[in-house]
């Protein structure tokens, strides 16, 4: 199968999404960040009723901390996840190819994006760990003979 052919036809959860790790938006702030340690995550997916609301991401609590810590204020740890989120996040269709999936991270430079069915209820969490590791088994001829700096060939075979 071709490189563009696979990246266009296969669905993004073939591409190895995350289990997502759902809150409800009055969770709180360290009770999300313990889930996000225990779990080795980088994000959470806020839901209410099941339907995805927000997402709480890595760069959301460096983010809320940056600011607590600009304003001398003490972290205030049982604040609702809902107030700290990112609310009516970016996100993909089950039915969404890699290759768009890959677009729409890179155009919006997004690590994680939340994958919902039909009726906006997560069912998973693109990340470009995942992705990168679809590309790299599915294409390892094309990955691996990529040369260190894309655009710029040795002028001399390197090794013996």
């Amino acid at each position: 199968m071709s490189f563009h052919l696979s990246l266009n036809t296969e669905t993004v959860m073939t591409a190895y999404p995350d289990d997502p790790i759902i809150v409800a938006p009055d969770a709180t702030a360290s009770e999300v960040m313990l889930l996000m340690q225990i779990h080795k995550s980088a994000c959470v997916l806020v839901c209410e009723g099941g339907k995805l609301v927000g997402i709480f991401t890595d760069r959301d609590a460096l983010r809320w901390m940056a600011l607590q810590s600009a304003a001398n204020a003490k972290s205030r740890s049982d604040q609702p996840i809902g107030e700290l989120m990112t609310a009516r996040p970016a996100s993909l269709s089950s039915t969404t190819c890699v290759g768009e999936a890959i677009r729409k991270m890179s155009a919006g430079r997004y690590r994680h994006l939340p994958i919902v069915d039909g009726n906006q209820l997560a069912i998973g969490v693109a990340s470009v760990n995942g992705i990168v590791r679809y590309l790299v088994e599915h294409f390892p001829q094309t990955i691996y003979t990529l040369p260190p700096q894309p655009g710029k060939v040795p002028s001399e075979r390197e090794g013996a």
